[in-house]
C-alpha cells in the first residue's frame, strides 16, 4: 500500500511539473530578433576569448528559443584599399575572411543580410522584411555595445519599434563600457530581458 501511495505522490508531483512548465510564456514568442556581428573578425581577434564563448553561448539560448523565421542575422562588411604599382594603383575590396559569421553561432536559417552602415535599419531588406511580417517587437543582440547595437537600437525606436536588448547576449569592448551603455538604453525607453 506504502508504494502506490509512494507512486501516486510522484505521479501527482511530475504531472504538477509539467503543467507548471507548459504554463510558463516564453518572452521571445512573437518578437523578432536581430543577431548583430558575431563575425570571426571580433570573436578571434578583438575581444578576451573567454567573454565571446560566454556571450556566443547566451546569443545561442535566444535564438533557441525564437521562432526561426522571425530571426535575422546582420554582419558587417568590411572593405580593404588595395594599393599597387601597377594599374590600377589604388582599388577597394571586401575582406571575405572578416565577414565570417563565428562558427559558433547557430544559424537556423539562411536570413543574413550585410551591412556596411553602423545602423542596421539603414538595410532596405530589413525595413522591408520587418513591416511584410507585421514586426512590432524587436530583440537586438550581438557585437559592439558602444557602436553598432547602440545605434541600431535607438534607430529601431525611433522608426516605432519596442526595442529590447540582452545584457548577457551583447558584448562590448570593456565592461564598464557596456554597462554605461545598457544603463543609456534604459534611459531611452529600451527594454531590458535578463537571462536566468
Amino acid at each position: 500500500m506504502k508504494r502506490i501511495n509512494t507512486f501516486i505522490l510522484i505521479l501527482y508531483f511530475s504531472l504538477c511539473s509539467i503543467y507548471a512548465k507548459s504554463q510558463e510564456k516564453n518572452i521571445f514568442e512573437n518578437k523578432y530578433l536581430i543577431v548583430l556581428d558575431v563575425q570571426e573578425y571580433y570573436t578571434k581577434d578583438k575581444l578576451p576569448r573567454y567573454s565571446t564563448q560566454k556571450v556566443i553561448d547566451s546569443i545561442n539560448y535566444v535564438i533557441n528559443k525564437t521562432n526561426s523565421e522571425n530571426i535575422i542575422y546582420i554582419k558587417r562588411s568590411h572593405k580593404l584599399l588595395n594599393l599597387s604599382l601597377s594599374f590600377p594603383f589604388i582599388s577597394v575590396s571586401i575582406d571575405t575572411s572578416a565577414n565570417r559569421l563565428d562558427s559558433r553561432l547557430s544559424l537556423v536559417n539562411e536570413n543574413i543580410l550585410i551591412r556596411e552602415k553602423p545602423n542596421a535599419f539603414t538595410l532596405m531588406e530589413l525595413n522591408t522584411f520587418l513591416k511584410q511580417n507585421n514586426a512590432t517587437e524587436i530583440i537586438l543582440i550581438g557585437f559592439l555595445a558602444e557602436d553598432f547595437l547602440y545605434e541600431s537600437v535607438i534607430r529601431g525606436k525611433e522608426l516605432g519599434y519596442d526595442m529590447y536588448v540582452i545584457p548577457d547576449a551583447i558584448i562590448g569592448k570593456s565592461q564598464i563600457s557596456e554597462d554605461k551603455v545598457i544603463n543609456n538604453l534604459t534611459k531611452k525607453g529600451i527594454k531590458i530581458i535578463e537571462l536566468n
